[in-house]
């Protein structure tokens, strides 16, 4: 039998059971209703006619004899109301002999009428007492009926109490069966096969159900059997190629020569490649599978990358520079940390499987690097001395002593004062940028007023504006005093000014801000309302060189990137927002005094 047909059977079952409780409930209560109805209708009735028909004699006779108490009604009225008494209970005749005392007592009414006209007083008393005898003996008639009818809708109601109490504990006795038993077939065999499932899940192949249920369970229990053998025979097939695979693996990683270190998530040592022992001078068999921590307190490298590994929590790649003592030579790596993301099945969930660091010799690269920094360094600072020897000829040959030039020689020599300044500007910002590269930035850290730096600025920068027809807009505290170089802060705010007027529109503004911050700082901002910054290029800008793609107004490209120098040096921080077409907003912080 199909587990399908087993649930129908047993809420079929439910349900007829409910429907024949009901039926009967309903059945007996009807049986109950309609004894108590007879009861009522037929003797109640009666006996009511019988009690108002003697009362009427007894007023009657009380008309005729007692003086005390006279009444208003006439002989006619009580008569006429015996009448009616009569009338009603004729209607209402239901036991056996009943019809005759009826007639009995309609012909003495008829009677007493004939006597209270022609008769004395002792032959209507007399007919009055005949009249209430006959009343009593119906009245007891129908009085015996009731009890007699009182006790059979008792007895009908015991009957049918016992009635419903044998189906209801025959319903209860097969509904606890029901439910005690019912559920076993299903659970029990829905328990076995989650115990199944956990087996499975822990590796254990080799469990098996044991579920002998010729229905939907048995099949899937029977199929449970089969998928557990199967995944038996493929872990017994795939066990020889994973650790072939491993091996390979291992292998590659011991060939590059990068230095790798493999960390799982609970901080063990997985993979060391002989490169990365000799980086750290472990040997690697005394450190794999040990908790990275406990390596830590015997080695200063691991130390250190352990102290990186605990930061390592927004499962983002981190990259930083290290030197390392190796064979009495200092050298040159890059730290990389790369998360190793493991996706859970059936869910969208990424959980962390430890990380890989990944050390690369960088030595040679970072040597020529200082080197091309000595080099730029040398020729900013030799290339000065030439370019102020012609800024001095310059000046020597505009003044009226040396002669008086014509409009050519004058835009000539115009031409010649931009080239030089522009080639002043140069050299100067090759030189600020070789000091942020080799970490050498000269700060001469002061408390200062932003107003004053602003200033500057604008006047520095005011001829540029005016050209533009560029307004303004400034928008400072009362006071702001930052500290910091107050003449590299002037710097990085004309750098920034510089830019926003390069790139509007005429007719606009610029807006200057300055607001102070809950974080102990001041924030700085130039806003301008040009053609904006594409988003893809953002994160570029402040790179050495960079330029925007397509950008017509040419620079060296080093004005940002010195500026973020600058401004880290001093705690602060810089970045950019913008929206292409509507303008870009260039911001600083710096530390309040």
């Amino acid at each position: 039998m199909s587990l399908k047909t087993k649930l129908y059977l047993s809420f079929g079952f439910l349900f007829l059971l409910i429907v024949v409780l009901s039926s009967l409930g309903s059945l007996f209560i009807r049986q109950l209703a309609t004894d108590s109805r007879a009861i009522i209708q037929d003797n109640y009735r009666t006996l009511n006619y019988m009690q108002g028909l003697k009362e009427t004699a007894d007023e009657l006779t009380a008309s005729l004899v007692v003086i005390e108490n006279p009444k208003t009604s006439t002989q006619e009225d009580y008569l006429s109301l015996m009448e009616g008494l009569i009338a009603l209970q004729r209607n209402n005749i239901t036991e056996p002999g009943e019809d005759k005392l009826t007639e009995t007592l309609e012909r003495q009414v008829k009677g007493l009428g004939l006597l209270t006209e022609t008769g004395s007083l002792e032959e209507i008393i007399a007919q009055i007492a005949a009249i209430q005898q006959t009343a009593s003996t119906i009245y007891a008639l129908n009085a015996e009926t009731l009890l007699r009818k009182n006790e059979r809708a008792n007895t009908t109601a015991e009957r049918n109490v016992l009635y419903m109490a044998i189906i209801g504990l025959t319903g209860s006795f097969l509904s606890f069966l029901f439910i005690f038993g019912f559920p076993e077939i299903i659970f029990e065999p829905l328990t076995k096969l989650n115990e199944g499932i956990k087996a499975i899940t822990s590796k254990k192949y080799n469990h098996q159900l044991t579920i002998n249920q010729q229905d939907e369970i048995g099949e899937i229990a029977h199929s449970f059997n089969v998928m557990a053998s199967k995944l038996k025979d493929y872990e017994s097939s795939s066990i020889a190629q994973l650790h072939s695979e491993k091996t390979r693996i291992e292998a590659i990683i011991n060939q590059m020569h990068e230095g790798v270190i493999g960390v799982d998530e609970n901080g063990h040592l997985i993979f060391l490649n002989a490169y990365a022992a000799e980086i750290a001078n472990v040997n690697r068999e005394e450190v794999m599978h040990l908790p990275i921590r406990e390596t830590a307190l015997k080695n200063d490298f691991l130390a250190t990358v352990a102290r990186d590994i605990a930061a390592f929590t927004d499962g983002q790649t981190t990259l930083k520079t290290i030197q390392i003592i190796i064979n009495q030579e200092e050298k040159t790596f890059t730290q990389e940390i790369i998360p190793i993301p493991l996706a859970q099945e059936n869910t969208l969930q990424v959980q962390l499987a430890g990380c890989v660091i990944v050390l690369t010799d960088i030595t040679q690269f970072n040597e020529r690097d200082k080197a091309k920094t000595a080099f730029i360094a040398t020729v900013s600072h030799e290339l000065k001395t030439p370019i102020a020897s012609i800024g001095l000829g310059l000046q020597l040959l505009r003044h009226q002593q040396t002669g008086l030039l014509n409009e050519e020689q004058r835009k000539l020599i115009k031409g010649l004062e931009e080239d030089k300044n522009r080639l002043l500007s140069i050299t100067s910002e090759l030189l600020d940028i070789t000091q942020a590269e080799s970490g050498k930035i000269l700060l001469e850290k002061e408390i200062f007023s932003i107003h004053s730096c602003i200033q500057v600025a604008q006047e520095a920068l005011q001829r540029q504006l005016d050209e533009k027809n560029v307004s303004l807009e400034l928008t400072l505290p009362k006071k702001a005093e930052a500290y910091g170089d107050e003449n590299k802060v002037t710097w990085v705010i004309i750098n920034l000014l510089s830019n926003a007027i390069r790139y509007s529109y005429e007719d606009t503004r610029i807006s200057v801000r300055c607001t102070e911050q809950p974080e102990h700082s001041f924030l700085i901002e130039v806003e301008d309302y040009g053609k904006g910054i594409p988003d893809k290029y953002q994160d570029q800008l402040f790179q050495k060189y960079y330029q925007v793609p397509g950008s017509k107004k040419r620079g060296t490209g080093l004005g940002l990137a010195i500026s973020k120098e600058f401004i880290e040096a001093m705690d602060g921080q810089i970045g950019v927002s913008s929206q292409e077409g509507q303008g870009a907003r260039f911001w600083l912080t710096l530390p309040k005094a």
